[in-house]
């Protein structure tokens, strides 16, 4: 099974760098955010509006592996055209990362025609931590109320993490929390957070 998924990756990356055909067709500034994409069955082109400096765009399939990423080096409006009609038959996701969230448009491949997955379209909001004299705040929208793990470490003298605190959201919307540090154990921490099938690692130091 471990040897037919790395085949079915490496095929998927293979094909994908054969045919996967992307051109940066404009860049310009002052419009308000929105994505949008215009399908004619093999070719996408995806618009970006008021795009950040550092911000990630990434292609990924239905188990989370990235088959395409771009840094945006400038800030302004982006046009990208897309030729994914070789890609293998599949559920894929274009992804938009900000700062303090993640645009996800899905589409579908099938026999070489791509289709846009509108219903499915959504925004992930990240958590968002920091650190205020001896008290961590955690923010975290969670308008589907899917399930958050939040796990709080701190280095010990030989810098190893070790677990300080574990707390779990079920059903909630809206996460606030605010955790208050003993400043007698100033030092390296870190917080890890486990949400909508993600990982997000923040570290800070008191």
């Amino acid at each position: 099974m471990l040897i037919d998924k790395i085949n079915e990756i490496m095929k998927k990356v293979m094909t994908l760098s054969m045919c996967l055909l992307v051109t940066l067709t404009s860049l310009a500034s002052g419009l308000e955010h929105n994505m949008s994409s215009n399908f004619d069955d093999k070719e996408i082109t995806l618009t970006l509006n008021n795009v950040k400096e550092g911000q990630n765009l990434s292609i990924k399939d239905n188990y989370g592996f990235v088959l395409y990423k771009k840094v945006f080096e400038k800030s302004g409006n982006a046009n990208q055209k897309f030729d994914l009609s070789a890609l293998p038959n599949g559920t894929y996701y274009f992804e938009h990362e900000k700062d303090y969230e993640i645009k996800v448009i899905p589409f579908h491949v099938k026999s070489g025609e791509v289709t846009y997955d509108t219903v499915n379209e959504k925004i992930i909001h990240k958590p968002v931590v920091r650190l205020t004299d001896n008290k961590v705040y955690l923010s975290k929208l969670e308008l589907d109320k899917e399930d958050v793990a939040v796990s709080l470490y701190y280095a010990d003298d030989y810098n190893e993490f070790k677990v300080v605190h574990t707390e779990n959201f079920e059903d909630t919307a809206n996460i606030q929390r605010v955790y208050s540090l003993s400043k007698k154990n100033s030092g390296n921490y870190k917080m890890i957070i486990n949400a909508n099938g993600r990982e997000y690692i923040e570290y800070f130091s008191m």
